[in-house]
């Protein structure tokens, strides 16, 4: 294949849907292959990665110092083609250094490219050697956004390789830490932004306080931890609703084993969509019974009514109605989590999804 410069400002170890997705994408290929250039702060220049700064806001177009830097790191590495998940800024750099280019879409990367940079964004769509999107809800916003139904996107669904064994003893000491006893234990893992619904969770179960014992773990870092706080203090659940910020990958695992319940009720919220979600098919991979939102490519991954509960967008009455009926039934759950366990098994792991990718990047 061409050695390919992956061009990104997310990248593993950020945590992050399109750092994991590209990090799972290039992490079988030979370092020969390819080279990743990131503006990440997380990501450390190593082997072949170079971290680099590739935007300045104060300058028109943001990246045109980076233009000249790239031209030199694909000449000094011989690169022969880019391969990008960031449309805006990126895709306009790859479009303009005539190397040929990949763009991976993730759902609201173009939706605020057609909405902020429509002309720009349509030259680079249609001149790029391929285009690829994490689900068919994505390639399909695209198709209309051109006007061209038989445009080619090639999906490629995030894989996900997750490691379900785990260390009993350490389960337990899990357990004992997280001072858990009776309770029924809620999980939501994910950034936390307004998308991702946490805040509908606490206000739901504030209704619900009264009469399930329960505690729920919210698993995550972003803007939203501060008023996500506010909002336990205000609704006085301080001794049932907990925030982790920083757990680390090896022991999430944990928190699915001691979890009864994966709750994460995404909203759209303008432009911003859940593309995919990973984490719930990391769920449902733990036998775990989900609530989620309908928006998004999550309906790809529960394609059947019998897998997952799927709310409305916003939507608290049916939130509430969700968890009560979980909670009120046990063996109806066990059936919503073995049928989700089954389909997360479809999935493809990162090393076919990467063969898929080789013939794309030859």
């Amino acid at each position: 294949m061409k050695k390919t410069l992956v061009l990104t400002h997310e990248y593993y170890p950020f945590k992050g849907g399109v750092a994991r997705y590209c990090h799972n994408l290039f992490k079988f290929f030979k370092n020969e292959e390819y080279l990743v250039v990131t503006d990440n702060l997380e990501v450390s220049s190593q082997k072949n990665i170079i971290n680099t700064r590739l935007t300045w806001p104060y300058l028109k177009p943001s990246w045109l110092l980076a233009y000249f830097k790239l031209k030199k790191i694909i000449k000094n590495n011989q690169l022969e083609q880019i391969f990008t998940p960031n449309i805006l800024p990126l895709g306009s750099l790859a479009y303009f250094l005539k190397v040929p280019y990949i763009i991976s879409l993730h759902g609201l990367d173009i939706n605020l490219a057609m909405a902020n940079k429509p002309k720009l964004t349509r030259k680079i769509l249609t001149g790029a050697k391929a285009v690829i999107a994490n689900t068919e809800n994505t390639a399909k916003i695209t198709r209309d956004f051109l006007g061209q139904a038989d445009f080619k996107i090639k999906v490629l669904y995030p894989s996900v390789d997750f490691d379900t064994s785990y260390d009993p003893i350490k389960l337990e000491a899990f357990r004992k830490k997280l001072g858990i006893g009776e309770e029924k234990i809620i999980m939501t893992l994910g950034r936390l932004n307004k998308r991702k619904g946490q805040d509908l969770v606490i206000e739901a179960l504030a209704q619900l306080q009264n009469d399930y014992n329960f505690k729920y773990f919210i698993i995550g870092r972003g803007s939203e931890n501060k008023n996500l706080e506010l909002l336990i203090d205000k609704h006085k659940l301080s001794k049932q609703v907990f925030i982790f910020d920083n757990i680390d990958d090896e022991d999430l695992i944990y928190f699915f084993k001691l979890a009864d319940y994966f709750v994460l009720p995404h909203r759209q919220s303008g432009h911003d969509i859940e593309g995919f979600g990973t984490v719930f098919l990391e769920a449902a991979l733990c036998n775990l019974p989900i609530i989620s939102g309908d928006s998004g490519g999550v309906k790809e991954i529960f394609n059947k009514p019998d897998q997952a509960l799927l709310i409305p967008s916003d939507d608290l009455k049916a939130l509430i109605k969700a968890i009560k009926f979980l909670l009120n039934n046990p063996l109806e759950a066990d059936k919503l989590a073995q049928a989700a366990q089954q389909r997360a098994k479809q999935f493809k792991g990162s090393k076919a999804q990467s063969l898929i990718l080789k013939e794309i990047l030859k």
